[in-house]
């Protein structure tokens, strides 16, 4: 099966389900507010080791190398995953240099 359908099929990962205004209009823009948030808290930490991440159709993540390697992840677990195979090891929450600059990232301007 190719990765697509895969993302297609598989059942929606505990951090993706709707929260917020009931009814599904509104639950569906939470719930891409959400991801898109996701997405953006993603780069801050995958930017610094040459990855960043893109949110696709409401239903999958793509990660992407700086010279243009990508994966099709259905959650947030695959995007971790990804990371690991594209940079050919995972990327390490503890490194000194990670850690500086996401406190760069995060700082108040």
């Amino acid at each position: 099966m190719c990765s697509l359908c895969g993302v297609l099929s598989g059942a929606a990962h505990w951090a993706e389900t709707a929260r917020g205004t009931p009814g599904e209009t509104g639950q569906r823009r939470a719930a891409l507010r959400d991801r898109l948030r996701r997405v953006e808290l993603l780069n801050r930490v995958l930017r610094p080791v040459g990855l960043s991440v893109d949110e696709f159709e409401e239903t999958a993540y793509v990660v992407r190398t700086a010279t243009g390697a990508a994966e099709l992840v259905p959650d947030l677990a695959g995007v971790w995953a990804a990371a690991a195979r594209l940079r050919g090891a995972a990327p390490d929450p503890l490194d000194p240099g990670l850690l500086d600059a996401l406190e760069a990232a995060c700082a108040p301007r």
